[in-house]
């Protein structure tokens, strides 16, 4: 199996870039931030990633949530039915919920965040936002779908398809962050770019020099969009 990678160059740690984010949505420097990176579709479990939002954002007054990707903006009008329906008679609680819509810089994006969580309940192979998102110095905490567990293991938290559960992670993953950050930063060489592609070429030099013939599981063939 050859893992998919990232440009390290691009994500990667960035105090200005964090501080740049936060100061034009108007987030406090120390407000804990978690970001959902993913298109609004089914397999996204987007109501139930609301519904944690709800739970952490009544747990933590200060906090806030970017939510990123194709369809996440008010727009949307199945994106607001499910915010109503998720955060009901605590609607003022969404006011801390910020929806940025398709992204071009998501380097930027991630490296303002604490926290990046993906609530998924099918069709995830090996989701980028989570490896992108670790790069740039983000916990991932993601459900257990497709290779998130392999991906968040020892960086982070795996949950049930729970809001409570899934609230309570981003509470601890939050709290630990600096604990988590040297086994982020000693991942940093497994998802990259440039190791995945020199597989690759490994790949195509040992089908050119054999039979043509070599066994290969791709962890997920073509980036999903946001």
């Amino acid at each position: 199996m050859i893992p998919n990678g990232v440009d390290l160059l691009r994500f990667r740690p960035d105090p200005f870039r964090r501080a740049l984010l936060r100061t034009s949505l108007g987030v406090p420097a120390d407000a804990p931030v978690i970001v959902f990176a993913a298109r609004y579709a089914g397999m996204k479990n987007v109501p139930l990633f609301l519904r944690a939002a709800r739970a952490w954002l009544r747990r933590r007054p200060e906090g806030r949530v970017l939510m990123c990707g194709a369809g996440m903006t008010r727009a949307n009008a199945g994106l607001r039915e499910d915010m109503a329906a998720a955060f009901g008679d605590e609607i003022p609680l969404a006011d801390r919920v910020s929806l940025l819509g398709v992204r071009d810089d998501m380097e930027i994006v991630y490296a303002a965040a604490d926290v990046v969580s993906l609530t998924s309940s099918s069709g995830e192979a090996a989701p980028l936002s989570l490896i992108e998102g670790m790069m740039c110095g983000a916990v991932p905490v993601a459900t257990d779908v497709g290779d998130c567990a392999s991906i968040v293991a020892g960086h982070g938290f795996l949950t049930p398809l729970d809001a409570e559960a899934i609230a309570q992670a981003w509470c601890e993953a939050v709290e630990r962050g600096a604990e988590f950050a040297p086994a982020l930063a000693l991942s940093r060489e497994r998802f990259s770019r440039t190791r995945m592609i020199a597989a690759y070429a490994g790949l195509i030099e040992r089908v050119r020099g054999g039979s043509g013939r070599v066994p290969l599981t791709v962890a997920e063939p073509l980036p999903e969009p946001f």
